[in-house]
Parts: C-alpha cells; sequence; structure tokens
C-alpha cells in the first residue's frame, strides 16, 4: 500500500513538473514569436529603437535556451511516460495537444518564410502596370511588386522612381511596396 501511494505521488509529481516545463517552452515560444513580430513593426522603431531592439529580446532568449527547455521537457515526458503506463488519452488531452502542436508548426512556418524576405532600395523606371484578381502591380524589372489602388493610379509607366519593396527569397518574382518617390 505505501509503494503504491509512493508511485501515485512519483507520478503526479512527474505530471506536474512535465506540465510546468511545457508552459515553459510554450511561454518562450510564443513570447519570441510576438517579439519578432512586434520588432518587425516599422512605427515602432520610427518611435524609438531601443523599444525596438528590445522586442526581440524574447527571441534571443528562445534561441539559447529554447532547445534546453525542450530536451527537459522531453526527458520529464518520458519518464513520466515510463511510470505512469499505457493509458487512454481522452478527447481534452488530445484537443490540447493538437492545438498546441499546430500552433508551434505555424510559428515555425511563419518564422522560416520570414527568414528569406529581402528588403530592396533603388532607382528603378517602372516598366508597366497590372491589375489582377483585385491586386495592383508594377512591373520593376523582374519583379511583380504590389501596390494600393492609389499608388497604382499615382505611378506613371516608363518614369524613374526611389522605390523601396519587400520580397521573399522563396517567391522572387512578387515583393509588395513599402515607400515610393518620384526621382527628379
Amino acid at each position: 500500500m505505501v509503494q503504491q501511494n509512493k508511485d501515485k505521488n512519483d507520478i503526479q509529481q512527474l505530471y506536474h513538473s512535465q506540465k510546468t516545463a511545457l508552459y515553459c517552452l510554450l511561454g518562450l515560444l510564443y513570447s519570441a514569436f510576438i517579439g519578432a513580430q512586434l520588432g518587425r513593426v516599422q512605427a515602432i522603431t520610427d518611435f524609438n529603437f531601443t523599444l525596438h531592439e528590445l522586442m526581440y529580446l524574447p527571441f534571443n532568449i528562445a534561441i539559447y535556451f529554447g532547445p534546453i527547455v525542450l530536451l527537459i521537457y522531453l526527458i520529464l515526458v518520458i519518464k513520466y511516460l515510463r511510470k505512469r503506463g499505457k493509458q487512454k488519452l481522452n478527447a481534452k488531452t488530445i484537443f490540447k495537444s493538437t492545438l498546441i502542436v499546430i500552433s508551434i508548426i505555424a510559428i515555425v512556418a511563419i518564422t522560416l518564410y520570414q527568414f528569406h524576405e529581402i528588403s530592396t532600395v533603388g532607382i528603378f523606371e517602372v516598366k508597366g502596370k497590372v491589375k489582377e484578381n483585385n491586386h495592383h502591380y508594377l512591373l520593376l524589372d523582374d519583379k511583380k511588386i504590389r501596390v494600393t489602388n492609389n499608388e497604382f493610379h499615382l505611378v506613371e509607366v516608363d518614369k524613374r522612381y526611389v522605390i523601396s519593396f519587400v520580397w521573399n527569397s522563396r517567391t522572387p518574382g512578387t515583393g509588395r511596396l513599402k515607400e515610393i518617390k518620384p526621382f527628379e
């Protein structure tokens, strides 16, 4: 009887330990993602550059401590599952696990996509204008740059502009306009 109570206490302690490690891991991951997204906001950079740099602090911390916390979590889960034995999962546990896995996959996919973004600034001649599926584009050299309706109608073809745009190396043919000024 004493051994059985000790095993139950061990299982309960392992459960709470792995649950705490999971919350630490998720908190680290979510705060890193939110900080990285806020760090990309130009208005924050314009307002206070120190604040902009601080937005990336959780991301930098997650790069170093995330793998360690993940390793601790995995060790605790393995210990817990070995001690507890095989049991059937309930719907609530399956739902939570699925939600966590989907959110982590989404965060990783978004972050990996954003790591391939490139900002380009230069003097470009607008080769043409195209309207496709309610989206407006300017044709510059080998890129289609998405613009607003107003920008589309104000820009003239065969004129030179100082243009700043962002494009992704995974989709190199398209980009989105950041700023445009006439070139005198």
